[in-house]
Protein backbone atom coordinates (compact mmCIF):
# COMPACT_ATOMS: atom_id res chain seq x y z
CA UNK A 1 0.00 0.00 0.00
CA UNK A 2 1.32 3.64 -1.05
CA UNK A 3 1.63 6.13 1.55
CA UNK A 4 2.44 9.90 0.42
CA UNK A 5 4.07 12.12 3.47
CA UNK A 6 2.15 15.18 4.30
CA UNK A 7 3.51 17.87 6.67
CA UNK A 8 1.10 20.13 8.87
CA UNK A 9 1.08 23.81 8.44
CA UNK A 10 2.07 24.05 12.04
CA UNK A 11 2.64 21.21 15.26
CA UNK A 12 1.49 21.05 19.20
CA UNK A 13 4.92 23.37 20.23
CA UNK A 14 2.65 24.52 22.97
CA UNK A 15 1.84 20.57 24.34
CA UNK A 16 5.41 18.65 23.56
CA UNK A 17 8.94 20.24 23.54
CA UNK A 18 10.82 17.72 20.75
CA UNK A 19 12.48 18.40 17.52
CA UNK A 20 8.68 18.01 15.27
CA UNK A 21 11.42 18.71 12.04
CA UNK A 22 11.71 14.76 12.37
CA UNK A 23 8.07 14.06 12.92
CA UNK A 24 6.85 12.19 10.10
CA UNK A 25 3.46 11.54 8.97
CA UNK A 26 1.86 9.77 5.71
CA UNK A 27 -1.36 9.00 4.61
CA UNK A 28 -2.44 6.61 2.10
CA UNK A 29 -5.19 9.30 0.48
CA UNK A 30 -3.05 10.97 -1.71
CA UNK A 31 -5.46 14.39 -1.92
CA UNK A 32 -5.25 14.72 1.83
CA UNK A 33 -3.12 18.14 2.03
CA UNK A 34 -5.82 20.19 1.10
CA UNK A 35 -8.22 18.53 3.23
CA UNK A 36 -5.65 19.13 6.26
CA UNK A 37 -5.52 22.51 5.65
CA UNK A 38 -9.51 22.64 6.23
CA UNK A 39 -8.91 20.50 9.27
CA UNK A 40 -6.01 22.81 11.04
CA UNK A 41 -8.21 26.18 10.24
CA UNK A 42 -11.10 23.75 11.83
CA UNK A 43 -13.61 26.10 14.42
CA UNK A 44 -14.32 23.82 17.53
CA UNK A 45 -17.02 24.77 20.21
CA UNK A 46 -16.12 25.15 24.06
CA UNK A 47 -18.39 22.13 24.29
CA UNK A 48 -16.91 19.62 21.91
CA UNK A 49 -15.57 16.17 23.01
CA UNK A 50 -13.34 14.34 20.99
CA UNK A 51 -12.61 10.70 20.94
CA UNK A 52 -9.37 9.85 19.27
CA UNK A 53 -7.83 6.16 18.15
CA UNK A 54 -6.25 4.30 15.39
CA UNK A 55 -8.55 2.53 13.49
CA UNK A 56 -9.77 -0.55 15.33
CA UNK A 57 -8.65 0.33 18.75
CA UNK A 58 -11.84 0.12 20.72
CA UNK A 59 -13.16 3.71 18.87
CA UNK A 60 -17.05 2.40 18.50
CA UNK A 61 -17.22 1.08 22.21
CA UNK A 62 -15.57 4.35 23.79
CA UNK A 63 -17.81 6.49 21.08
CA UNK A 64 -20.73 4.67 22.72
CA UNK A 65 -19.90 5.39 26.52
CA UNK A 66 -19.17 8.84 25.59
CA UNK A 67 -22.38 9.83 24.07
CA UNK A 68 -24.50 8.00 26.53
CA UNK A 69 -22.74 10.43 29.77
CA UNK A 70 -23.53 12.86 27.35
CA UNK A 71 -27.08 12.40 26.39
CA UNK A 72 -27.54 11.65 29.87
CA UNK A 73 -27.81 7.96 29.57
CA UNK A 74 -30.54 8.06 26.60
CA UNK A 75 -30.51 4.52 25.66
CA UNK A 76 -33.45 4.76 23.64
CA UNK A 77 -32.09 7.23 21.87
CA UNK A 78 -28.96 5.20 21.18
CA UNK A 79 -30.69 2.34 20.20
CA UNK A 80 -32.82 4.12 17.28
CA UNK A 81 -30.41 6.22 15.37
CA UNK A 82 -26.77 4.67 13.90
CA UNK A 83 -23.73 5.84 15.91
CA UNK A 84 -22.33 7.56 12.43
CA UNK A 85 -25.36 10.49 12.68
CA UNK A 86 -24.88 11.23 17.03
CA UNK A 87 -21.16 10.94 16.58
CA UNK A 88 -19.54 11.74 13.05
CA UNK A 89 -16.30 10.58 11.98
CA UNK A 90 -14.47 13.96 10.81
CA UNK A 91 -12.52 12.30 8.12
CA UNK A 92 -15.38 10.33 6.70
CA UNK A 93 -17.00 12.66 3.78
CA UNK A 94 -13.64 13.52 2.79
CA UNK A 95 -12.88 9.92 1.96
CA UNK A 96 -16.09 9.25 0.53
CA UNK A 97 -16.53 12.29 -1.79
CA UNK A 98 -13.06 14.25 -1.84
CA UNK A 99 -15.04 17.33 -1.59
CA UNK A 100 -13.67 19.74 0.15
CA UNK A 101 -16.31 21.85 0.57
CA UNK A 102 -18.56 20.11 2.20
CA UNK A 103 -16.26 17.58 3.98
CA UNK A 104 -17.16 18.67 7.40
CA UNK A 105 -21.13 19.59 6.92
CA UNK A 106 -21.90 16.35 9.45
CA UNK A 107 -20.08 18.21 11.88
CA UNK A 108 -20.72 21.31 11.44
CA UNK A 109 -24.48 20.80 11.49
CA UNK A 110 -24.57 18.63 14.30
CA UNK A 111 -26.10 19.93 17.68
CA UNK A 112 -24.12 20.52 20.46
CA UNK A 113 -22.90 18.86 22.57
CA UNK A 114 -21.05 17.38 19.67
CA UNK A 115 -18.87 13.96 20.01
CA UNK A 116 -16.48 14.08 17.41
CA UNK A 117 -14.42 11.15 16.35
CA UNK A 118 -10.96 11.17 14.10
CA UNK A 119 -8.22 8.85 13.53
CA UNK A 120 -5.67 11.80 12.78
CA UNK A 121 -2.62 11.80 14.55
CA UNK A 122 -2.07 14.90 17.16
CA UNK A 123 -0.57 17.52 14.50
CA UNK A 124 -3.07 16.74 12.12
CA UNK A 125 -5.97 17.58 14.33
CA UNK A 126 -7.83 21.43 14.32
CA UNK A 127 -4.82 23.72 15.74
CA UNK A 128 -7.52 24.89 18.62
CA UNK A 129 -7.10 21.61 20.06
CA UNK A 130 -3.73 22.46 21.57
CA UNK A 131 -4.94 24.76 23.57
CA UNK A 132 -6.41 22.59 25.50
CA UNK A 133 -9.98 24.18 26.58
CA UNK A 134 -11.96 21.05 25.14
CA UNK A 135 -12.13 17.38 26.50
CA UNK A 136 -10.45 14.88 24.24
CA UNK A 137 -10.51 10.65 25.25
CA UNK A 138 -7.11 8.70 23.72
CA UNK A 139 -7.77 5.25 23.55
CA UNK A 140 -4.88 3.15 22.11
CA UNK A 141 -4.96 -1.22 21.60
CA UNK A 142 -2.32 -3.47 20.66
CA UNK A 143 -1.52 -2.90 17.03
CA UNK A 144 -1.15 -6.27 16.09
CA UNK A 145 -4.99 -7.21 17.62
CA UNK A 146 -6.04 -3.82 15.55
CA UNK A 147 -4.47 -4.82 12.43
CA UNK A 148 -6.20 -8.06 12.52
CA UNK A 149 -9.69 -6.37 13.00
CA UNK A 150 -9.05 -4.21 10.27
CA UNK A 151 -8.48 -6.98 8.12
CA UNK A 152 -11.67 -8.63 8.43
CA UNK A 153 -13.13 -5.19 7.81
CA UNK A 154 -11.44 -4.79 4.61
CA UNK A 155 -12.43 -8.39 3.90
CA UNK A 156 -16.29 -6.99 3.79
CA UNK A 157 -15.99 -3.64 2.90
CA UNK A 158 -14.03 -5.13 -0.48
CA UNK A 159 -10.16 -3.84 -0.34
CA UNK A 160 -8.87 -7.29 1.12
CA UNK A 161 -11.55 -9.62 -0.33
CA UNK A 162 -9.77 -12.95 -1.64
CA UNK A 163 -6.44 -11.53 0.54
CA UNK A 164 -4.98 -14.16 3.26
CA UNK A 165 -4.22 -12.39 6.50
CA UNK A 166 -0.53 -12.82 5.56
CA UNK A 167 -0.70 -11.49 2.29
CA UNK A 168 -2.21 -8.32 4.26
CA UNK A 169 0.21 -7.88 6.64
CA UNK A 170 2.63 -7.72 4.36
CA UNK A 171 1.20 -5.21 2.22
CA UNK A 172 0.08 -3.05 5.36
CA UNK A 173 2.90 -3.40 8.09
CA UNK A 174 5.43 -2.91 5.15
CA UNK A 175 7.93 -0.77 6.65
CA UNK A 176 9.54 0.28 9.57
CA UNK A 177 8.61 3.93 9.30
CA UNK A 178 4.39 2.87 9.15
CA UNK A 179 5.25 0.91 12.77
CA UNK A 180 6.97 4.05 14.03
CA UNK A 181 4.00 6.33 12.99
CA UNK A 182 1.37 3.90 14.63
CA UNK A 183 3.82 4.26 17.76
CA UNK A 184 4.35 7.87 17.53
CA UNK A 185 0.53 8.40 17.58
CA UNK A 186 -0.70 6.51 20.26
CA UNK A 187 2.77 8.07 22.80
CA UNK A 188 2.02 11.85 21.91
CA UNK A 189 -1.24 11.29 23.49
CA UNK A 190 0.29 9.43 26.65
CA UNK A 191 3.03 12.09 27.22
CA UNK A 192 0.19 14.67 27.49
CA UNK A 193 -2.33 11.81 30.01
CA UNK A 194 -1.98 14.01 32.94
CA UNK A 195 -3.04 16.89 31.21
CA UNK A 196 -6.58 17.79 32.79
CA UNK A 197 -8.19 17.95 29.59
CA UNK A 198 -6.79 14.66 28.23
CA UNK A 199 -7.90 11.19 29.32
CA UNK A 200 -5.92 8.50 28.23
CA UNK A 201 -6.93 4.69 28.12
CA UNK A 202 -6.76 1.65 26.39
CA UNK A 203 -9.02 -1.37 24.99
CA UNK A 204 -6.82 -3.39 27.00
CA UNK A 205 -8.00 -1.44 30.27
CA UNK A 206 -11.66 -1.45 29.05
CA UNK A 207 -11.97 -5.49 28.40
CA UNK A 208 -9.88 -5.75 31.92
CA UNK A 209 -12.18 -3.28 34.00
CA UNK A 210 -15.45 -1.53 32.19
CA UNK A 211 -16.72 -0.26 35.17
CA UNK A 212 -13.42 1.46 36.28
CA UNK A 213 -13.10 3.03 32.83
CA UNK A 214 -16.88 3.96 32.98
CA UNK A 215 -16.56 5.53 36.11
CA UNK A 216 -13.17 7.52 35.24
CA UNK A 217 -14.71 8.84 32.50
CA UNK A 218 -17.55 10.19 34.04
CA UNK A 219 -15.16 12.17 36.68
CA UNK A 220 -13.49 13.43 33.83
CA UNK A 221 -16.61 14.87 31.96
CA UNK A 222 -18.70 15.73 35.06
CA UNK A 223 -21.23 13.20 34.26
CA UNK A 224 -22.14 11.14 37.16
CA UNK A 225 -23.83 8.30 36.72
CA UNK A 226 -26.63 6.54 39.38
CA UNK A 227 -26.27 3.14 40.23
CA UNK A 228 -29.15 1.92 37.60
CA UNK A 229 -27.74 4.06 35.05
CA UNK A 230 -24.11 2.13 35.79
CA UNK A 231 -26.15 -1.49 35.31
CA UNK A 232 -27.70 -0.44 32.20
CA UNK A 233 -24.24 1.08 30.76
CA UNK A 234 -22.32 -2.07 31.46
CA UNK A 235 -25.11 -4.30 29.84
CA UNK A 236 -25.46 -1.83 26.87
CA UNK A 237 -21.60 -1.72 26.51
CA UNK A 238 -20.97 -5.35 26.70
CA UNK A 239 -19.48 -7.05 24.01
CA UNK A 240 -22.76 -9.76 23.24
CA UNK A 241 -24.47 -6.62 22.88
CA UNK A 242 -22.97 -4.32 21.14
CA UNK A 243 -21.95 -7.17 18.76
CA UNK A 244 -25.67 -7.55 17.88
CA UNK A 245 -26.72 -3.98 18.05
CA UNK A 246 -27.26 -2.52 14.71
CA UNK A 247 -26.44 0.90 15.53
CA UNK A 248 -23.27 0.33 16.57
CA UNK A 249 -21.81 -1.64 13.79
CA UNK A 250 -21.38 0.52 11.09
CA UNK A 251 -24.84 -0.54 8.77
CA UNK A 252 -24.84 3.32 7.90
CA UNK A 253 -21.17 3.67 7.28
CA UNK A 254 -21.35 0.40 4.69
CA UNK A 255 -24.10 1.95 2.97
CA UNK A 256 -23.18 5.46 2.26
CA UNK A 257 -19.62 3.40 0.94
CA UNK A 258 -21.30 1.19 -1.71
CA UNK A 259 -20.83 3.85 -4.41
CA UNK A 260 -16.69 3.63 -4.05
CA UNK A 261 -16.90 0.31 -1.97
CA UNK A 262 -14.59 -2.22 -3.89
CA UNK A 263 -16.81 -4.64 -6.25
CA UNK A 264 -15.75 -7.54 -3.59
CA UNK A 265 -17.78 -5.47 -0.54
CA UNK A 266 -20.31 -7.83 1.02
CA UNK A 267 -18.97 -11.13 -0.73
CA UNK A 268 -17.61 -12.33 2.39
CA UNK A 269 -19.16 -10.30 5.90
CA UNK A 270 -17.75 -10.39 9.23
CA UNK A 271 -19.12 -8.10 11.66
CA UNK A 272 -17.43 -4.73 12.73
CA UNK A 273 -17.73 -5.74 16.53
CA UNK A 274 -16.04 -9.30 15.98
CA UNK A 275 -14.38 -10.99 18.68
CA UNK A 276 -13.47 -7.98 21.13
CA UNK A 277 -10.70 -9.77 21.99
CA UNK A 278 -7.30 -8.85 23.93
CA UNK A 279 -3.95 -10.87 21.99
CA UNK A 280 -6.44 -12.52 19.94
CA UNK A 281 -3.72 -12.06 17.16
CA UNK A 282 -1.87 -14.74 18.43
CA UNK A 283 -4.46 -17.37 17.62
CA UNK A 284 -4.56 -15.94 13.65
CA UNK A 285 -0.99 -14.72 12.74
CA UNK A 286 2.12 -16.80 12.26
CA UNK A 287 4.79 -17.23 14.88
CA UNK A 288 7.34 -15.45 12.19
CA UNK A 289 4.53 -12.33 11.23
CA UNK A 290 4.87 -11.65 14.86
CA UNK A 291 8.04 -11.85 15.28
CA UNK A 292 9.27 -9.29 12.36
CA UNK A 293 6.43 -7.30 13.21
CA UNK A 294 7.44 -7.30 16.91
CA UNK A 295 10.90 -6.22 15.81
CA UNK A 296 9.62 -2.84 14.32
CA UNK A 297 7.55 -2.32 17.64
CA UNK A 298 10.23 -2.43 19.82
CA UNK A 299 12.80 -0.53 18.00
CA UNK A 300 10.37 2.38 17.84
CA UNK A 301 9.14 1.88 21.13
CA UNK A 302 12.99 2.25 22.17
CA UNK A 303 13.19 5.04 20.48
CA UNK A 304 10.66 6.94 22.55
CA UNK A 305 11.94 5.43 25.91
CA UNK A 306 8.67 3.45 26.24
CA UNK A 307 6.99 0.17 26.40
CA UNK A 308 4.13 -1.10 25.36
CA UNK A 309 2.94 -2.33 28.52
CA UNK A 310 2.98 1.78 29.68
CA UNK A 311 1.03 2.42 26.19
CA UNK A 312 -1.46 -0.21 26.94
CA UNK A 313 -1.24 0.82 31.04
CA UNK A 314 -0.63 -2.69 32.07
CA UNK A 315 1.96 -1.86 34.11
CA UNK A 316 0.69 -1.85 38.20
CA UNK A 317 2.09 1.62 38.59
CA UNK A 318 0.18 3.24 36.79
CA UNK A 319 -2.82 5.33 38.42
CA UNK A 320 -5.00 7.25 36.78
CA UNK A 321 -4.89 11.32 37.78
CA UNK A 322 -8.01 12.68 37.82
Amino acid sequence: MQRVQVTPRSFPKNLIDKDWSKRKITHKNVNIPEFLDVIHDMEIREDDVWVVTLPKSGTTWMQELLWLLLNNCDFEGALSTHQELRSPFLEFNFYINEDIEDSLKPVQELQSPRLIKSHLALPLLPSKLWLGTNKVIYVFRNPLDAWVSLYYHGVTTGPNYGKTLEQYFDEQVSSQEYVTEIIEHAYEFYQLRKEPWIFYTSFERMKKDLQGVINDVSKFLNKPVSEEQMERLLKHLSFEEMKKNPTTNHLWERAHKAHTTHKNAGKEKHNFVRRGKVNGYKDELKPEQIEKVNVWIEKSLKENSITMEELLLLNESYKNTL
